[in-house]
């Protein structure tokens, strides 16, 4: 207890049968405290009903963004398959409705980004900056880097 008192307090540490002792520092105590500190911190973040409504959002619209483009990819595949009438009609001189589909397809890709974007922008960016806020007043954000 006096040595809790002075600075340094003993642990038990090592081999269990050999009842090693190891010293910790005030320094480790305090970075220790501190860890645990912000990890109360994060922990009362992940139920702020706020950080779920961003999780909500953000998980909607990725299963929205992706169902679009996997139905649209699987109604190209499909039509491949089993259109081929209809996929090799002439719009062009050789250009038909299956190159269109194909290129298409990259257009998708692209629009659904932008609106990925845009409704991020809109919808998440600053549902996410009012909780980074409250994240840095309780402590939670100390601008480190922790690695585990």
């Amino acid at each position: 207890m006096v040595e809790y008192m002075e600075g340094t307090y003993r642990s038990r540490g090592g081999d269990p049968g050999e009842g090693a002792v190891a010293d910790v520092t005030w320094s480790e105590s305090a970075g220790r405290r501190e860890r645990a500190d912000a990890a109360y911190a994060w922990e009362r973040l992940s139920v702020d009903p706020r950080f779920v409504k961003l999780r909500r959002r953000f998980a909607l619209q990725v299963a929205v963004l992706v169902s679009l483009f996997l139905l649209s990819y699987l109604t190209y595949l499909l039509l491949s398959a089993y259109a081929r009438d209809l996929m090799s009609y002439q719009v062009a001189d050789s250009v038909n409705i299956a190159l269109l589909l194909g290129i298409g397809q990259f257009l998708l890709t692209f629009v659904l980004a932008w609106a990925f974007g845009r409704f991020s922008a809109r919808a998440i960016d600053p549902l996410a900056a009012q909780i980074r806020d409250r994240a840095r007043d309780e402590g939670a954000l100390s601008g480190r880097v922790s690695r585990r």
